[in-house]
């Protein structure tokens, strides 16, 4: 079986040949490998590798020609060395959001950043925010899938070219902060759920351009909300919903399969989030986590794919002997009966060591086969 055939056996419950194999490489470990953080140079760090490429930046998007007087805009407002702060707006009639990022505040390591000031800074802020997006709903045109259609091209059986979707909830938190949006979902409820109404419609509209691409396969970015430690009936009143729509979009489509990037404490979710029917679950953090990848299999591992599990810091931080026995252990708790990614616990942080992800590559092409 080539590289993508083992991939998509997996996804679909079904048993490879070999267990694959995907440690979640990003822009910013291929920036401190090749000085480059774009989706080839991730799939070349794959390549190096002897991995599968299955998560990078790589995205698609709908074209949408907003009238005068609506624009979302970004300008460079400080940079020193590698830190830059970037101020971005969104201009409506009905009045102007700002917020800011900063990145590159660590030297080692400049692809890092985080959003300090966030576009909703008050609750009436909310109702400017979702006249853009309404806006941009009222003038959305053509998916854009040129780069999606590149990567898939490119990487042919060598790699699975995933496209990133981000969840409604995800742009929520990106827009208030973790903190204040909890607060206004109990405050404001009425005037979420509008909020949230109007971003599952953009999101939808980044599915619908991921099933006409060639991508087969997409990743729907929840772990905002499940990072966030909800209480069970919280996430089924605020995230199911959505996820359920996605994975039924999804699903009406031959050969398209979507998974949830989850991170965090996901023990009492899990039934719910298998309930929704994705193909796929990820990523098990080992450390910050609370279910083992043996239980989560003995589980649900007839029901839904999962994958993940690997401590990103043996990566990094551990011996090969070290990065060898994370190996096995991934394998003897995830593997039996197919339906399993080896797939670290989140992204393989910048520092780890290149010869650490070659020992997993060996010890998985030597004991993970079925």
């Amino acid at each position: 079986m080539t590289k993508k055939e083992r991939f998509l056996s997996a996804v679909r419950g079904g048993t490879p040949d070999l267990v694959p194999l995907a440690p979640l490489v990003h822009s910013r470990f291929a920036h401190k490998i090749l000085g480059r953080s774009d989706w080839k140079a991730v799939f070349e760090v794959h390549q190096q590798i002897g991995s599968i490429h299955f998560r990078g930046p790589i995205r698609v998007s709908v074209k949408a020609s907003l009238p005068e007087g609506w624009a979302q805009e970004e300008r460079l407002l400080e940079q020193r060395r590698s830190r830059k702060v970037r101020e971005h707006t969104i201009t409506t009639p009905k009045g102007k959001l700002s917020s800011r990022t900063v990145e590159g505040m660590i030297p080692e390591d400049p692809l890092t950043g985080t959003r300090v000031d966030h576009w909703v800074k008050k609750p009436e802020d909310w109702k400017v925010y979702q006249s853009y997006w309404e806006q941009w709903l009222a003038h959305a045109g053509e998916p854009m899938v040129d780069q999606a259609a590149s990567a898939w091209e490119w990487m042919g059986e060598e790699g699975v070219a995933s496209v990133g979707i981000p969840a409604a909830f995800g742009l929520l938190g990106d827009a208030r902060g973790m903190q204040d949006l909890l607060l206004d979902l109990c405050d404001y409820p009425e005037l979420l759920k509008d909020v949230v109404g109007t971003l599952t419609r953009v999101v939808e509209k980044e599915i619908e351009a991921f099933l006409v691409s060639p991508s087969e396969v997409a990743w729907y970015d929840i772990c905002w909300a499940t990072g966030a430690n909800m209480s069970p009936t919280f996430f089924q009143t605020w995230v199911v919903p959505e996820i359920r729509r996605a994975a039924e979009l999804v699903r009406g489509k031959p050969n398209k399969y979507i998974g949830l990037y989850t991170l965090g404490r996901i023990r009492n979710l899990l039934p719910i989030l298998v309930d929704a029917q994705p193909h796929f679950i990820e990523t098990f953090e080992p450390n910050q986590g609370d279910i083992s990848l043996r239980e989560a299999k003995q589980r649900y591992g007839r029901e839904v794919c999962l994958m993940g599990n690997y401590d990103c810091v043996t990566l990094a931080r551990g011996t090969l002997e070290d990065a060898r026995r994370e190996t096995l252990r991934c394998l003897d708790e995830g593997m039996a009966g197919g339906g399993y990614v080896l797939v670290t616990g989140d992204e393989v942080p910048a520092d780890a060591k290149m010869d650490n992800l070659k020992m997993m590559v060996e010890t998985a092409e030597k004991h993970g086969r079925y």
